[in-house]
Protein backbone atom coordinates (compact mmCIF):
# COMPACT_ATOMS: atom_id res chain seq x y z
CA UNK A 1 0.00 0.00 0.00
CA UNK A 2 1.23 3.32 -0.93
CA UNK A 3 0.70 5.21 2.48
CA UNK A 4 0.19 3.51 5.87
CA UNK A 5 -3.60 3.91 6.71
CA UNK A 6 -3.78 2.26 10.47
CA UNK A 7 -6.13 4.30 11.69
CA UNK A 8 -5.79 5.67 15.15
CA UNK A 9 -8.75 4.63 17.87
CA UNK A 10 -8.10 7.58 19.26
CA UNK A 11 -7.99 10.18 16.79
CA UNK A 12 -10.02 13.42 17.90
CA UNK A 13 -11.38 14.42 14.37
CA UNK A 14 -13.60 12.77 11.83
CA UNK A 15 -12.11 9.32 9.65
CA UNK A 16 -11.80 11.28 6.18
CA UNK A 17 -9.53 13.83 8.15
CA UNK A 18 -7.35 10.78 9.63
CA UNK A 19 -7.18 9.49 6.09
CA UNK A 20 -6.11 12.86 4.59
CA UNK A 21 -3.75 13.30 7.15
CA UNK A 22 -1.31 10.07 6.49
CA UNK A 23 -1.54 11.35 2.56
CA UNK A 24 -0.73 14.99 3.34
CA UNK A 25 2.27 13.08 5.68
CA UNK A 26 3.66 11.33 2.86
CA UNK A 27 3.35 14.15 0.64
CA UNK A 28 5.16 16.51 2.80
CA UNK A 29 7.75 13.68 3.70
CA UNK A 30 8.37 13.47 -0.26
CA UNK A 31 6.92 9.77 -0.36
CA UNK A 32 4.75 10.72 -2.46
CA UNK A 33 6.23 13.00 -5.23
CA UNK A 34 4.63 15.63 -7.42
CA UNK A 35 2.51 14.05 -10.16
CA UNK A 36 1.63 10.65 -8.44
CA UNK A 37 -1.51 9.46 -8.95
CA UNK A 38 -3.54 8.47 -6.06
CA UNK A 39 -5.78 5.36 -5.91
CA UNK A 40 -9.48 5.91 -7.21
CA UNK A 41 -12.01 6.14 -4.16
CA UNK A 42 -13.21 2.45 -4.89
CA UNK A 43 -10.05 1.12 -4.77
CA UNK A 44 -8.63 2.80 -1.73
CA UNK A 45 -12.38 1.92 -0.07
CA UNK A 46 -11.54 -1.54 -1.15
CA UNK A 47 -7.76 -1.64 0.51
CA UNK A 48 -8.49 0.24 3.66
CA UNK A 49 -12.43 -0.94 4.18
CA UNK A 50 -13.63 2.38 4.51
CA UNK A 51 -16.68 3.87 2.82
CA UNK A 52 -16.14 5.27 -0.45
CA UNK A 53 -17.63 8.35 0.76
CA UNK A 54 -15.46 8.91 3.18
CA UNK A 55 -12.53 8.25 0.67
CA UNK A 56 -14.12 11.15 -1.66
CA UNK A 57 -14.13 13.42 1.28
CA UNK A 58 -10.73 12.96 2.44
CA UNK A 59 -9.50 13.62 -1.37
CA UNK A 60 -11.87 16.84 -1.62
CA UNK A 61 -10.35 18.26 1.73
CA UNK A 62 -6.90 17.41 0.51
CA UNK A 63 -7.55 19.33 -2.59
CA UNK A 64 -8.23 22.03 -0.13
CA UNK A 65 -5.89 22.15 1.45
CA UNK A 66 -3.28 22.18 -1.44
CA UNK A 67 -1.81 18.95 -1.48
CA UNK A 68 -3.86 17.28 -4.55
CA UNK A 69 -5.90 18.07 -7.74
CA UNK A 70 -9.08 16.22 -8.98
CA UNK A 71 -8.68 15.95 -12.77
CA UNK A 72 -12.14 15.09 -13.93
CA UNK A 73 -12.03 11.61 -15.91
CA UNK A 74 -8.26 11.39 -15.10
CA UNK A 75 -8.03 10.70 -11.05
CA UNK A 76 -6.29 12.69 -8.49
CA UNK A 77 -2.71 13.68 -8.76
CA UNK A 78 -0.08 14.90 -6.06
CA UNK A 79 0.87 19.03 -6.97
CA UNK A 80 3.81 20.41 -6.59
CA UNK A 81 3.53 21.90 -2.94
CA UNK A 82 6.73 24.40 -4.10
CA UNK A 83 3.69 26.39 -5.88
CA UNK A 84 0.55 27.36 -3.88
CA UNK A 85 -2.29 25.43 -5.57
CA UNK A 86 -4.78 28.31 -4.59
CA UNK A 87 -2.68 30.67 -5.75
CA UNK A 88 -2.76 28.87 -9.13
CA UNK A 89 -6.22 28.43 -9.31
CA UNK A 90 -6.96 32.02 -8.77
CA UNK A 91 -4.82 33.08 -11.30
CA UNK A 92 -6.37 30.66 -13.36
CA UNK A 93 -9.83 32.46 -12.68
CA UNK A 94 -8.49 35.97 -13.22
CA UNK A 95 -7.05 35.08 -16.88
CA UNK A 96 -10.32 33.11 -18.07
CA UNK A 97 -12.20 36.24 -16.78
CA UNK A 98 -9.88 38.37 -18.61
CA UNK A 99 -10.43 35.96 -21.86
CA UNK A 100 -14.51 36.33 -21.33
CA UNK A 101 -14.47 39.95 -21.06
CA UNK A 102 -11.95 40.56 -24.42
CA UNK A 103 -14.23 38.01 -26.15
CA UNK A 104 -18.09 40.06 -25.15
CA UNK A 105 -16.79 43.41 -25.87
CA UNK A 106 -15.73 41.86 -29.52
CA UNK A 107 -19.36 41.01 -29.64
CA UNK A 108 -19.35 36.93 -29.01
CA UNK A 109 -21.79 35.34 -27.57
CA UNK A 110 -21.56 32.67 -24.49
CA UNK A 111 -22.94 30.26 -26.63
CA UNK A 112 -19.88 31.30 -29.20
CA UNK A 113 -17.27 31.21 -26.93
CA UNK A 114 -18.52 27.96 -25.53
CA UNK A 115 -17.67 26.77 -29.56
CA UNK A 116 -14.53 27.91 -30.23
CA UNK A 117 -13.05 27.21 -26.77
CA UNK A 118 -13.60 23.62 -27.38
CA UNK A 119 -12.45 23.78 -30.47
CA UNK A 120 -9.08 25.21 -29.07
CA UNK A 121 -8.99 22.50 -26.45
CA UNK A 122 -9.41 19.61 -28.77
CA UNK A 123 -6.31 21.65 -30.49
CA UNK A 124 -4.81 21.82 -26.78
CA UNK A 125 -5.42 17.56 -25.95
CA UNK A 126 -3.42 16.80 -29.52
CA UNK A 127 -0.76 19.09 -28.56
CA UNK A 128 -0.29 18.05 -24.71
CA UNK A 129 -0.39 14.03 -25.75
CA UNK A 130 0.88 11.89 -23.02
CA UNK A 131 4.99 10.82 -22.62
CA UNK A 132 4.98 7.22 -24.44
CA UNK A 133 7.61 5.20 -22.31
CA UNK A 134 9.00 1.95 -23.63
CA UNK A 135 10.37 -0.63 -20.52
CA UNK A 136 12.87 -2.91 -21.30
CA UNK A 137 14.11 -6.01 -19.09
CA UNK A 138 14.84 -9.51 -19.62
CA UNK A 139 11.96 -10.39 -17.57
CA UNK A 140 8.18 -10.28 -17.54
CA UNK A 141 8.04 -9.76 -13.68
CA UNK A 142 10.06 -6.95 -13.04
CA UNK A 143 8.73 -5.21 -16.48
CA UNK A 144 5.33 -5.60 -14.51
CA UNK A 145 6.13 -4.21 -11.31
CA UNK A 146 7.59 -0.92 -13.46
CA UNK A 147 4.86 -1.17 -15.08
CA UNK A 148 2.91 -0.80 -12.15
CA UNK A 149 5.10 1.96 -10.56
CA UNK A 150 5.56 4.29 -13.25
CA UNK A 151 1.29 4.01 -13.50
CA UNK A 152 1.34 6.51 -10.81
CA UNK A 153 1.97 8.66 -13.10
CA UNK A 154 -0.60 10.18 -14.86
CA UNK A 155 0.71 11.28 -18.07
CA UNK A 156 3.02 8.60 -18.73
CA UNK A 157 1.52 5.41 -21.21
CA UNK A 158 4.07 2.69 -20.69
CA UNK A 159 4.64 -0.58 -22.94
CA UNK A 160 6.81 -3.67 -22.13
CA UNK A 161 9.43 -5.13 -24.25
CA UNK A 162 11.87 -8.92 -23.92
CA UNK A 163 15.00 -7.69 -24.10
CA UNK A 164 15.75 -10.94 -25.51
CA UNK A 165 13.43 -8.79 -28.93
CA UNK A 166 15.60 -5.73 -28.36
CA UNK A 167 16.93 -6.19 -31.61
CA UNK A 168 13.65 -6.88 -33.68
CA UNK A 169 11.94 -3.53 -32.09
CA UNK A 170 14.46 -0.71 -32.04
CA UNK A 171 12.79 0.56 -34.49
CA UNK A 172 9.59 1.01 -33.13
CA UNK A 173 11.16 1.97 -30.44
CA UNK A 174 12.97 4.86 -32.20
CA UNK A 175 10.11 6.11 -33.73
CA UNK A 176 7.38 5.55 -31.62
CA UNK A 177 8.30 5.83 -27.87
CA UNK A 178 9.16 9.29 -26.62
CA UNK A 179 11.71 7.67 -23.22
CA UNK A 180 13.32 4.32 -23.09
CA UNK A 181 13.53 2.67 -20.10
CA UNK A 182 15.57 0.48 -18.12
CA UNK A 183 17.17 -1.33 -15.58
CA UNK A 184 20.87 -0.35 -15.40
CA UNK A 185 21.96 -3.65 -15.20
CA UNK A 186 20.97 -3.45 -19.10
CA UNK A 187 21.69 -0.34 -19.79
CA UNK A 188 24.50 -0.40 -21.78
CA UNK A 189 23.19 -3.49 -23.86
CA UNK A 190 20.09 -1.50 -24.90
CA UNK A 191 22.25 1.73 -25.64
CA UNK A 192 23.75 0.50 -28.87
CA UNK A 193 20.10 0.16 -30.11
CA UNK A 194 18.78 3.68 -29.73
CA UNK A 195 19.16 6.45 -31.31
CA UNK A 196 20.88 9.82 -30.15
CA UNK A 197 17.74 12.53 -30.68
CA UNK A 198 15.97 9.81 -28.01
CA UNK A 199 15.82 9.65 -24.60
CA UNK A 200 17.07 6.49 -22.82
CA UNK A 201 17.48 6.42 -18.84
CA UNK A 202 17.97 3.89 -16.34
CA UNK A 203 16.44 2.68 -13.07
CA UNK A 204 17.99 0.88 -9.96
CA UNK A 205 15.62 -1.49 -8.82
CA UNK A 206 15.15 -2.77 -5.19
CA UNK A 207 13.73 -4.99 -3.12
CA UNK A 208 10.95 -3.11 -0.90
CA UNK A 209 11.09 -3.01 3.00
CA UNK A 210 8.50 -5.09 3.78
CA UNK A 211 9.88 -7.62 1.03
CA UNK A 212 13.21 -7.78 3.09
CA UNK A 213 12.00 -7.56 6.23
CA UNK A 214 9.56 -10.47 5.46
CA UNK A 215 12.71 -12.68 4.32
CA UNK A 216 14.56 -11.97 7.38
CA UNK A 217 12.17 -14.13 9.14
CA UNK A 218 12.57 -17.25 6.88
CA UNK A 219 14.25 -19.66 9.27
CA UNK A 220 17.70 -21.77 8.70
CA UNK A 221 15.62 -25.18 8.98
CA UNK A 222 12.77 -23.49 6.71
CA UNK A 223 12.61 -25.23 2.82
CA UNK A 224 12.28 -22.20 0.38
CA UNK A 225 11.36 -22.26 -3.26
CA UNK A 226 10.70 -19.46 -5.96
CA UNK A 227 7.44 -20.17 -8.06
CA UNK A 228 7.33 -17.56 -11.10
CA UNK A 229 7.43 -16.88 -14.75
CA UNK A 230 11.06 -16.62 -15.74
CA UNK A 231 14.00 -17.99 -14.57
CA UNK A 232 15.82 -14.63 -15.06
CA UNK A 233 13.16 -12.82 -12.91
CA UNK A 234 14.55 -16.26 -10.21
CA UNK A 235 17.59 -15.51 -10.59
CA UNK A 236 17.11 -12.03 -9.60
CA UNK A 237 15.65 -13.30 -6.22
CA UNK A 238 18.22 -15.72 -5.65
CA UNK A 239 20.84 -12.71 -6.44
CA UNK A 240 19.18 -10.69 -3.57
CA UNK A 241 18.54 -13.24 -1.25
CA UNK A 242 22.18 -14.42 -0.90
CA UNK A 243 23.38 -14.13 2.55
CA UNK A 244 20.22 -13.95 4.05
CA UNK A 245 20.35 -17.39 5.87
CA UNK A 246 21.37 -21.37 4.72
CA UNK A 247 17.39 -21.54 3.22
CA UNK A 248 18.76 -18.83 0.38
CA UNK A 249 21.78 -21.41 -0.84
CA UNK A 250 19.26 -23.89 -1.29
CA UNK A 251 15.95 -22.41 -3.19
CA UNK A 252 14.39 -24.68 -5.72
CA UNK A 253 12.67 -22.84 -8.80
CA UNK A 254 9.14 -24.11 -10.04
CA UNK A 255 8.22 -22.14 -13.71
CA UNK A 256 4.40 -21.52 -14.33
CA UNK A 257 2.91 -23.17 -16.72
CA UNK A 258 5.30 -25.96 -16.48
CA UNK A 259 2.75 -28.95 -15.79
CA UNK A 260 3.85 -32.25 -13.93
CA UNK A 261 6.06 -31.00 -11.18
CA UNK A 262 3.93 -28.38 -9.41
CA UNK A 263 2.30 -30.48 -6.98
CA UNK A 264 6.14 -31.94 -5.82
CA UNK A 265 7.16 -28.43 -5.66
CA UNK A 266 4.80 -27.36 -2.96
CA UNK A 267 4.98 -30.67 -1.32
CA UNK A 268 8.66 -30.02 -0.65
CA UNK A 269 8.35 -26.64 0.55
CA UNK A 270 7.59 -24.59 3.43
CA UNK A 271 7.58 -20.90 2.09
CA UNK A 272 7.27 -20.08 -2.03
CA UNK A 273 8.28 -16.82 -2.67
CA UNK A 274 6.43 -15.06 -5.79
CA UNK A 275 6.41 -12.01 -7.65
CA UNK A 276 4.33 -9.66 -6.38
CA UNK A 277 0.97 -9.32 -9.03
CA UNK A 278 2.06 -12.94 -9.72
CA UNK A 279 -1.92 -13.54 -10.49
CA UNK A 280 -2.02 -12.28 -13.35
CA UNK A 281 0.54 -15.04 -15.06
CA UNK A 282 -1.12 -18.18 -13.69
CA UNK A 283 -3.31 -20.46 -14.68
CA UNK A 284 -6.77 -20.97 -12.52
CA UNK A 285 -5.18 -24.37 -11.96
CA UNK A 286 -2.04 -23.16 -10.86
CA UNK A 287 -4.11 -20.89 -8.57
CA UNK A 288 -5.73 -23.93 -6.87
CA UNK A 289 -2.33 -25.20 -5.84
CA UNK A 290 -1.34 -22.04 -4.15
CA UNK A 291 -4.37 -22.28 -2.09
CA UNK A 292 -4.24 -25.68 -1.07
CA UNK A 293 -0.36 -25.11 -0.63
CA UNK A 294 -1.79 -21.65 2.19
CA UNK A 295 -4.47 -24.01 3.45
CA UNK A 296 -1.42 -26.51 4.40
CA UNK A 297 0.26 -23.94 6.40
CA UNK A 298 2.63 -22.89 3.58
CA UNK A 299 3.58 -19.35 3.08
CA UNK A 300 3.57 -17.41 0.11
CA UNK A 301 6.22 -14.66 0.22
CA UNK A 302 4.93 -11.84 -2.51
CA UNK A 303 8.47 -10.10 -4.06
CA UNK A 304 7.92 -6.47 -4.69
CA UNK A 305 10.67 -5.52 -6.64
CA UNK A 306 10.51 -1.59 -7.31
CA UNK A 307 11.83 1.50 -8.65
CA UNK A 308 14.14 2.96 -5.77
CA UNK A 309 13.49 6.67 -5.07
CA UNK A 310 16.11 8.55 -6.79
CA UNK A 311 15.56 6.89 -9.73
CA UNK A 312 11.61 7.25 -9.57
CA UNK A 313 12.24 10.82 -9.25
CA UNK A 314 14.78 11.13 -12.13
CA UNK A 315 12.53 9.29 -14.24
CA UNK A 316 9.68 11.73 -13.34
CA UNK A 317 11.73 14.66 -14.21
CA UNK A 318 12.78 13.27 -17.53
CA UNK A 319 9.31 13.21 -17.83
CA UNK A 320 8.31 16.06 -17.62
CA UNK A 321 11.17 17.35 -19.64
CA UNK A 322 9.84 15.41 -22.35
CA UNK A 323 6.52 16.24 -22.02
CA UNK A 324 7.61 20.57 -21.91
CA UNK A 325 9.56 19.98 -24.94
CA UNK A 326 6.34 18.56 -26.81
CA UNK A 327 4.61 21.72 -25.68
CA UNK A 328 6.85 23.86 -26.62
CA UNK A 329 7.04 22.62 -30.40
Amino acid sequence: MFVDFKLDDGYQGPIYKQIAARISEAIQDGKLAAGFKLPTVRELSGEIGVACGTIKHAYEYLEEQGFVEMVQGSGSFVIDQKEDFASRKEKAMNAIDQLFARLESLGFTPREMEIYLNLKLRGLEEKYDVVKVALVDCNPETLQMIERQLSQIGYAETAAFDLARIGEVAESLNEEYDLILTTSTHFTEVEQYIGRNKVLAMVAMTPSVGTVVRLAKIGDAQKVGIFCASDAFAGVVRSNCQGMGAWSEQMATQLAGILGKEEQFFAENDVVIVPEGYETFIAPAEKELLRQFSERGGELVPYSYKVDKGSFLHVVEQIKRVMNKKRSM
